[in-house]
C-alpha cells in the first residue's frame, strides 16, 4: 500500500509524537484527506524514513505517533550536479521539480548575460521538498544560493562538466563523455542560451560543449533532456525496486 508522504524538518526516532505544523497539518488532512487511524511516511532529509499513526486531527493540528524507521534509499549512485542559469519563474520551477525526480544530488542557480537575477529561493525549496515527497527521494538535494557565472566557475569541481550549446560538436554517448566515473555537472542556460563569450568561457574553465541532437531544445527540456539520458547510462534509471 502506497502511504502518503511528508517532509518533517526535525530528528526522528521510532516511538516520537509530532505535532505537525499548521501548513503541514491542511496538506495531511484536507489536501490528502487523511483521518486518524491512516498512516503516513515521514522522511527528515538525511536517511531512511518512518512510518507514523495519525493519531489525533483538528481542523488546523494533526498528531502523529512514530512507529517504524526503514533504511531505504532512492538515490542515484551517479552524483549529478546541475548548474541552471535563472530563467522564467515557471521554467525554473518546472526545471527544479523535474531534476529532484530524475535524481540531482545539488542544484546551482547561476546568474548569466540572457537569464533573470531575481533569486526565489524559498519558493524554490518549497518545490524541491514537494517533489522529493512525491517521488520518494529521503535526502533532500543540495539547493546553492545564487551565484554568478564567473563564481561558479571559479570553485574547484572534481567532477566532469558539460555545458549544453547548440554548437557543441559532440553529443552524449558513451563514447564522448569516456570520462564519467561517478561525478557528473550539467550546465545549462536560460531562455536564449549562453552566449558565445559564456561558452568559449565554460569551455577554458574545462567544461566538453554538448550538443542535445538536431534541434535547439527550450531550457526546461534541455534540463529533463540530459538528466535522464545521462541517468539511463550512468545512473539508476535501469534499476528497479527500493535499494536499502
Amino acid at each position: 500500500m502506497h502511504l502518503s508522504r511528508l517532509f518533517i524538518d526535525c530528528p526522528l526516532a521510532v516511538g516520537q509524537e509530532i505535532v505537525l505544523a499548521k501548513e503541514s497539518a491542511h496538506y495531511l488532512l484536507n489536501v490528502l484527506r487523511q483521518r486518524v487511524g491512516t498512516q503516513v511516511t515521514l522522511f527528515n532529509g538525511q536517511s531512511g524514513e518512518y512510518v507514523a499513526d495519525l493519531i489525533a486531527a483538528a481542523k488546523k493540528n494533526a498528531h502523529l505517533q512514530v512507529t517504524e524507521y526503514k533504511n531505504i534509499e532512492r538515490e542515484s549512485a551517479l552524483q549529478l550536479t546541475l548548474v541552471q542559469a535563472i530563467s522564467r519563474p515557471e521554467h525554473m520551477d518546472y526545471t527544479i521539480q523535474k531534476a529532484v525526480e530524475l535524481g540531482v544530488q545539488r542544484i546551482v542557480p547561476i546568474i548569466t548575460e540572457r537569464g533573470l537575477t531575481r533569486s526565489r529561493e524559498q519558493r524554490w525549496r518549497k518545490i524541491l521538498i514537494s517533489a522529493c515527497e512525491q517521488c520518494g527521494r529521503n535526502r533532500l538535494p543540495q539547493l546553492d544560493n545564487v551565484l554568478s557565472l564567473n563564481a561558479w566557475l571559479a570553485e574547484q569541481s572534481q567532477s566532469f562538466c558539460i555545458v549544453l550549446s547548440p554548437t557543441g560538436k559532440q553529443g552524449i554517448n558513451i563514447q564522448s563523455l569516456s570520462g564519467i566515473e561517478k561525478n557528473l555537472t550539467v550546465l545549462i542556460g536560460a531562455e536564449g542560451g549562453l552566449s558565445e563569450a559564456e561558452i568559449e568561457q565554460t569551455r577554458q574553465a574545462g567544461y566538453l560543449d554538448i550538443r542535445l541532437g538536431p534541434r535547439i531544445l527550450r531550457t526546461e527540456t534541455a534540463a529533463v533532456t540530459v538528466l535522464a539520458v545521462v541517468q539511463a547510462l550512468w545512473g539508476d534509471l535501469y534499476e528497479s525496486g527500493d535499494r536499502s
